[in-house]
């Protein structure tokens, strides 16, 4: 079986040759610089390389929405506002201003203000989320023309909906809105819809992708950041919409939603809305994918659940963690075994490759 056979089958819950492989989601910048310093190769310095480096497996990803912005064309052009020894405040691509570290560390950014603050300023920043601008696709469709590009799953990266809302206007005004600018949600979540139909069916114009991955991240450890009732308000109509539209009319196989912290509130909501996969199921959040799997036998690809901090000591904790959970997944299908979220820095190299090493041993 090639990559995007072996993804496919895993998806439909069918036995392919062995499992597929997408271990982790990406890794820290700092992990990287870590592990420079214990062998690593010094070429091996971006978060691509490593990705390519590790995985026997891979993907065309086409990132067009993600955590960073929400699939806007231009971007905004970034601008510094005050800089010290200790931070920088600045307007970022998405049009946010925001305070970071000067020193660059991976941490999440103070957020200061939003592009959207009411109906006249969604109106400017929809400009940017216009699916037939002109040269919007320029930057990812060369991936299909790769050598072997036909063997490799399609996954086509956006930002869903939550992570839209919340982008635009900020986490706090989000909350705000949902009692007071309803009108202006339903709105944007129109739109949302409306673009990303527009720009994935021009994808498939070239080629029908084999996943879309929607970019959420609207729990944390003690549950969702939205109720289930707002959840059915504001999302699930768009959702089952968009979803619809991307499986039964233009044939996409897989569509993943990837939040983190504890979703378990959510889960059933997303599967209603026509979710078939989701990531990456944090186990210091209480997620429990055996526990998961048994509640929903064969509704969704699960990739993730393997707790990465037991990859933070010696070679035992990581026996135990991946015993506890890769066989039994396995067995059951619809199943990609993966740590929990990215590979942070107090992981070192050799546990990473001892832990790979178990992994891909297993089937």
């Amino acid at each position: 079986m090639n990559p995007r056979e072996r993804f496919l089958a895993t998806a439909a819950f069918e036995s392919p040759d062995r499992p597929f492989r997408w271990e982790t989601l990406g890794f820290w910048d700092e992990t990287l610089e870590r592990w420079h310093g214990e062998g690593l190769p010094p070429e091996i310095n971006e978060l691509v390389s490593a990705y390519l480096y590790f995985e026997e497996d891979t993907q065309l990803p086409m990132i067009i929405g993600d955590a960073d912005q929400p699939g806007f064309w231009p971007l905004f052009e970034e601008e510094v506002i005050e800089q010290t020894d200790e931070y920088v405040i600045k307007r970022d691509s998405a049009g946010s201003t925001v305070k970071v570290l000067a020193s660059g560390a991976s941490t999440i950014p103070a957020w200061l203000s939003s592009p959207v603050t009411g109906p006249e300023s969604w109106e400017e920043v929809r400009q940017r989320l216009d699916p037939a601008t002109p040269g919007r696709l320029d930057a990812v469709l060369w991936l299909l023309d790769l050598p072997g590009a036909d063997e490799w799953p399609l996954m086509v990266y956006t930002t869903g909906l939550f992570g839209t809302h919340r982008m635009l206007l900020g986490f706090n005004a989000l909350v705000l809105a949902y009692r007071r600018q309803p009108d202006l949600l339903h709105e944007m979540a129109r739109h949302w819809v409306d673009f990303w139909k527009g720009v994935i069916s021009s994808i498939a114009q070239r080629r029908v992708p084999d996943g879309v991955y929607l970019w959420e991240d609207m729990c944390y450890r003690n549950g969702p950041m939205i109720s289930p009732r707002a959840f059915e308000t504001f999302m699930s109509p768009y959702y089952e919409e968009l979803v619809g539209y991307l499986r039964n009319e233009l044939g996409v196989k897989v569509v993943c939603v990837d939040t983190d912290g504890d979703c378990t509130l959510l889960v059933p909501l997303f599967v209603k809305a026509g979710v078939n996969m989701i990531l990456p199921w944090e186990v210091q959040a209480g997620m429990d994918v055996l526990e998961i799997r048994r509640r929903w036998p064969r509704d969704f690809l699960i990739c993730g659940g393997i707790d990465k901090r037991a990859l933070y000591t010696d070679r035992r904790a990581i026996d135990e963690e991946v015993t506890r959970v890769v066989p039994t997944m396995l067995r059951q299908g619809g199943y990609i075994p993966a740590i929990d979220h990215l590979v942070p820095p107090e992981v070192s190299l050799d546990n990473w490759r001892y832990f790979l090493e178990l992994v891909r041993g297993m089937r």
